[in-house]
C-alpha cells in the first residue's frame, strides 16, 4: 500500500521543478513554482517528525477510501521544497516494523522505534508479556540501527490529556522501561509530552545516565514548562504548527535557544491554519484540493505534508525577528544532524 519512490537526487540538491507543482510565494506573487522551490531547496531541512504511515497517505480518511495512495507524490513535493531527510515516527511495535520497511524506499528516509504513551497498554496485552514486547522492539531497533535507518527511540513519553487511552501509571511504567532501549542502542530519544511536565521530568532525570539526548517534539507548553525541560541539558525542543497556534505559543517558541531548536511537521496533522497566530509569517504556500477532487500534483486540504516544513521555518524566523532564515535553517539542521545523524557520518 506504500508506493516506491523511484527518483533519487543528491541530498544537497532539489529535484528539478515540475511545471505541474503548485507552490508559490504569497507575498511576491511569483508567476511560477520554480523560484520559490529553488529558494527553499537552497536550505537544508530535516523533518524530525513525519507520520508517513498514516492511512491518509493511502487515500483513506476515517476508514473510507477517497483517492489512490499518493505517498510518492507527497515525498516528491517535500524533496523539491528543500527537505533532505525525514524521520518517520513509529508509535508501537507494528509501526516500528512498518516504518523500517518504508525507510528502505529512499535513502533520505529514517525512523524511530518505540511506543507512544497512549498505546503503552500494548506492553501488558502482548501474549508474551511486557518483557517479550520490549525484546521484539529491541530486535527491530538493532536491525534498523545496523542498517543506518533507525535513528531514535520513540515516540515515547507521557500524555495526560488522553488518559482515556492509557492511564497514568501504565504510561509512567513503560516510558521508564523504554530508556532500556536508549541505553542499549546509544540512540537519542524522540519524546512526547502533554500536560505532564513534572512527572515527565522526574522520570527523565531518574534515567539521565541512560540516554545520550532527546527532543521533546511538538512542544506547546508554557514558558515555565519550557524552562523546566531546558533545565536538563540533554533535551531539545521540536516545533511544528501545533506549537505556533497562539501569541503565547509564539513567545514560548522564541524563548528556545537556537542550539536547542528543531523543526517538524508532525504530518498529516499540525498544519499551520489561517486561524493560527503564526500564519501571518508564512510566505510559501502550496495549492490544495479537497480529497474528493484529489489531484496527486497538489496537496489535500487539511492533510499536512513534509513540504510545509518551510512554513514552520518561516514562522519561527519571523517571530524571532531573524531576517536571514537561511542561517537559522542551517543552525537547526546542524542541531538535528548532531543529535540524530552524527553516528552515521
Amino acid at each position: 500500500r506504500i508506493l516506491r519512490v523511484t527518483r533519487h537526487y543528491p541530498a544537497s540538491f532539489a529535484a528539478p521543478a515540475k511545471p505541474h507543482l503548485s507552490c508559490h510565494t504569497t507575498r511576491s506573487h511569483l508567476p511560477s513554482a520554480r523560484p520559490a522551490l529553488l529558494a527553499a531547496a537552497a536550505m537544508r531541512l530535516i523533518d524530525i517528525g513525519a507520520n508517513l504511515l498514516d492511512d491518509m497517505y493511502t487515500g483513506q480518511y476515517n476508514d473510507k477510501q477517497y483517492h489512490p495512495p499518493d505517498l510518492d507524490a507527497v515525498l516528491e513535493r517535500a524533496w523539491q521544497a528543500g527537505v533532505n531527510k525525514m524521520i518517520i515516527t513509529a508509535g508501537n511495535l507494528q509501526e516500528a516494523r512498518a516504518a523500517l520497511e518504508l525507510t528502505q524506499r529512499d535513502d533520505r528516509l529514517f525512523c524511530t522505534v518505540g511506543v507512544h504513551p497512549t498505546r503503552c497498554g500494548e506492553f501488558d496485552a502482548h501474549p508474551g508479556g511486557s518483557e517479550a514486547y520490549l525484546q521484539e522492539l529491541q530486535q527491530v531497533l538493532e536491525q534498523g540501527k545496523a542498517q543506518g535507518k533507525v535513528v531514535a527511540v520513540g515516540e515515547c513519553g507521557l500524555d495526560y490529556d488522553r488518559l482515556h487511552f492509557c492511564d497514568k501509571e501504565t504510561q509512567q511504567k513503560y516510558f521508564a522501561l523504554q530508556f532500556k532501549l536508549a541505553k542499549s542502542s546509544g540512540l537519542p530519544m524522540f519524546l512526547h509530552l502533554r500536560a505532564a511536565t513534572s512527572d515527565f521530568m522526574t522520570i527523565a532525570r531518574a534515567h539521565a545516565d541512560d540516554f545520550v539526548g532527546g527532543v521533546v517534539h511538538s512542544f506547546d507548553g508554557s514558558l515555565q514548562e519550557l524552562q523546566e525541560v531546558l533545565s536538563m541539558d540533554k533535551l531539545s525542543i521540536g516545533i511544528n504548527g501545533c506549537s505556533l497556534k497562539t501569541e503565547d505559543n509564539l513567545d514560548v517558541m522564541a524563548a528556545v535557544p537556537v542550539d536547542r531548536l528543531m523543526i517538524e511537521t508532525d504530518c498529516p496533522w499540525c498544519e499551520i491554519r489561517n486561524t493560527h497566530a503564526g500564519k501571518k509569517y508564512v510566505k510559501t504556500a502550496f495549492d490544495a484540493k479537497d480529497r474528493k477532487k484529489h489531484d496527486r500534483n497538489q496537496m489535500v486540504k487539511s492533510r499536512n505534508e513534509p513540504c510545509t516544513l518551510v512554513q514552520v521555518l518561516e514562522v519561527v524566523a519571523g517571530h524571532r525577528g531573524v531576517a536571514e532564515k537561511e542561517e537559522l535553517a542551517e543552525a537547526i539542521w546542524q542541531n538535528t544532524h548532531q543529535m540524530f545523524f552524527k553516528h552515521l557520518s
